[in-house]
C-alpha cells in the first residue's frame, strides 16, 4: 500500500513540476515573438535586408527568415538566456544564426562555409 501511494505521489509530482517547466520556458520566448527587421550589411545584395518572423505554434518556437519576399524556415531553433540559435539552407549552403536579444533589438553572427557576417535587427 505504501509503495502504491509513494508511486502515485511521485507520478503526480513529476506531472505538476513538468507543467511549470514548460510554462516557464515560454515566458522568456514570449518577449521575442513577432517580426524583426534584419540587416546583414556585408552579405550579397539580395540577402542584406530581411524580416525574421518568430512565432509559437503548438508550443514550439518557429523561426522564418523572409528575404526578397521569400520565406526560408530556420531549423533546430533553440532560445536560451536571450540567445537564439538556428540554421537554415540557402541555395544548398547551411547558414547558422547566433543572435543575442535585448528588449527591442538583437545582434549576432551568421556563419557559413566562407566565414561569418554580422547581423543586427530591431523589432517592428
Amino acid at each position: 500500500m505504501k509503495n502504491i501511494t509513494f508511486k502515485s505521489i511521485l507520478f503526480l509530482s513529476i506531472i505538476v513540476l513538468s507543467s511549470f517547466a514548460v510554462k516557464d520556458s515560454f515566458v522568456g520566448v514570449k518577449k521575442i515573438l513577432g517580426e524583426w527587421e534584419c540587416s546583414i550589411p556585408d552579405a550579397p545584395m539580395e540577402y542584406q535586408k530581411g524580416v525574421l518572423v518568430l512565432s509559437r505554434v503548438d508550443g514550439v518556437l518557429n523561426a522564418e527568415m523572409v528575404m526578397g519576399g521569400q520565406g526560408m524556415p530556420l531549423e533546430d531553433v533553440v532560445y536560451e538566456k536571450d540567445v537564439l540559435k538556428g540554421k537554415m539552407d540557402v541555395q544548398g549552403e547551411t547558414v547558422r544564426y547566433n543572435l543575442n536579444f535585448t528588449k527591442k533589438s538583437f545582434e549576432g553572427i551568421v556563419s557559413y562555409s566562407q566565414g561569418t557576417l554580422d547581423i543586427t535587427g530591431t523589432k517592428k
